[in-house]
């Protein structure tokens, strides 16, 4: 990911990749989903700082499958995963936080940012980097 205090791969994810790597394991959960909620600011208005122990969004209001996965330009260290909430969901809603979620429903990245309100005539289509 993004070096960024408003992002953070968590300890659950961190732990899984290090069991791969040393072999304690043959293979860990693939991402699975990407979930959005409405709570990722302070009173002010401000991005959160997400926790590595964080096991879940502060208030999750909808959950999406992965659509595609790819590596931006080339770069074979960045897994970068997309969704798009259709314009039918989440009307109404400013959302400010996400997270990468396992097919285990661990939580493995979350990102807080400047809430972003959600019209009825709008898709949305996020992004998420997971950089190694």
């Amino acid at each position: 990911m993004a070096s960024s205090t408003n992002s953070i791969i968590t300890r659950a994810r961190r732990v899984n990749l290090a069991k791969i790597t040393c072999g304690a394991v043959e293979t860990i959960p693939k991402i699975t989903h990407m979930a959005f909620g409405d709570q990722g600011v302070d009173s002010g208005g401000q991005p959160l700082t997400p926790t590595e122990d964080q096991q879940a969004l502060h208030h999750e209001v909808g959950r999406y499958e992965i659509a595609s996965v790819e590596n931006p330009d080339g770069v074979e260290t960045t897994n970068r995963y997309t969704v798009t909430i259709p314009e039918t969901d989440l009307n109404g809603v400013s959302i400010s936080e996400m997270a990468l979620i396992d097919g285990e429903g661990v939580v493995a990245a979350v990102k807080n940012f400047l809430p972003k309100g959600k019209d009825a005539d709008v898709k949305f289509t996020f992004q998420f980097d997971d950089e190694f």
